[in-house]
């Protein structure tokens, strides 16, 4: 089972897309991290999956919900 899955989120500023149909799932006991260069929106892509940002389109599902 899924903890978090994200599928097809994408986020966009402008004409920039900071998170571009990002999909992935982490479960129970994995550890899941980020890595990217400065501006590769790995920020937005947690402020997003945290609700501070309201996603353009995409899923997000958090303990199946």
């Amino acid at each position: 089972m899924s903890l978090l899955q994200t599928t097809k989120l994408a986020k966009s500023f402008g004409d920039t897309h900071a998170v571009d149909r990002v999909d992935f799932s982490v479960r129970e006991g994995e550890v899941l991290a980020l890595i990217g260069s400065n501006g590769a929106g790995k920020t937005t892509l947690v402020n997003v999956i945290s609700g501070l940002l309201e996603p353009d389109s995409g899923t997000i599902r958090f303990l199946e919900r």
